[in-house]
């Protein structure tokens, strides 16, 4: 009989090294970054629409998984040794774990931290000496998967780090790309959260000229858009200086995503919209496949 290690639950962090006062507001460190990488890539694996554009199920064949494996970092160690088909089920309904908690991301509610709870089952943790220059700390914590099968490697690496992710509330890292017609899923990584769009094609491109155009819009129609710099005082030194500096690309995202005219709100409703169906045909599709 097999001998399955201590369940962990999310109330302490997975592994890696704990984070301190200062790297709270940064980002992680490299493990945890790697596997939360690997997991949105996993996820892009899926049919769908990313940038505009359809692309296949690339994890269709033993072959396909075999090709996503290769293409990971190698400090993962997620050897191809032990894909075959059955192993590609597993990964592709760990996919599907792994889409729904990108989609209900931020976690906060119980429900939605039992689905992480369910990918920690069975998963143990274990002390492990770090060597290097650059080591933060003598030990670091580190997943034992509940076999060495690669689904089982996979599951326990992502779900330890989607339990740091939940520790210290980080979990709104996780997106599906704000662009129009993509499904893709991203994990923001930068310091200043601002990574709203995938890197499959030109989204954030897309989104800067429809931006654009709602604001001549607006113009041509008699409206302004309120912005942080037209909310400033018109007698205030720093508010006038603000109109005249380029802003930063962190302001740049946060206008697209919060739109003010008429016409952007309109369409980020109907962005909003369709991918909420495009959404919910993916998991009718799911469910129809699975009772097949």
């Amino acid at each position: 009989m097999r001998t399955v290690a201590p369940r962990t639950k999310v109330t302490v962090p997975a592994f890696g090294a704990p984070l301190n006062w200062q790297e709270k507001t940064a980002m992680f460190n490299a493990e945890i970054n790697r596997a939360l990488t690997a997991a949105a890539d996993l996820i892009n694996t899926s049919e769908g629409l990313k940038s505009a554009r359809p692309t296949p199920d690339t994890l269709d064949s033993a072959e396909g998984l075999k090709a996503y494996l290769s293409e990971r970092e190698p400090e993962l160690e997620w050897p191809t040794s032990t894909a075959n088909r059955k192993q590609l089920e597993r990964v592709r309904a760990l996919r599907e774990k792994l889409l729904t908690v990108w989609s209900s991301a931020p976690v906060t509610e119980p429900n939605e931290v039992e689905a992480i709870n369910g990918l920690l089952e069975g998963v143990g943790i274990k002390l492990v000496h770090t060597t290097g220059e650059d080591a933060e700390s003598s030990f670091r914590q580190e997943p034992i998967p509940v076999s060495n099968q690669i689904s089982d490697i996979m599951t326990a690496t992502i779900a330890a780090a989607l339990a740091h992710l939940v520790t210290e509330e980080e979990t709104g890292r996780l997106r599906i790309c704000r662009g129009d017609d993509c499904e893709a899923a991203i994990v923001d990584l930068t310091r200043n959260r601002s990574k709203l769009f995938c890197d499959f094609g030109n989204c954030a491109n897309r989104a800067h000229v429809r931006a654009y155009r709602a604001r001549q819009a607006a113009k041509r129609n008699g409206t302004t858009a309120v912005t942080e710099s037209s909310e400033a005082s018109p007698n205030s030194g720093a508010g006038s200086k603000r109109k005249l500096e380029k802003p930063s690309s962190a302001e740049k995202a946060e206008e697209i995503n919060r739109p003010t005219s008429v016409s952007a709100v309109a369409a980020k409703e109907f962005r909003d919209r369709m991918r909420e169906e495009l959404m919910d045909k993916r998991k009718k599709k799911s469910k129809t496949s699975k009772k097949s």
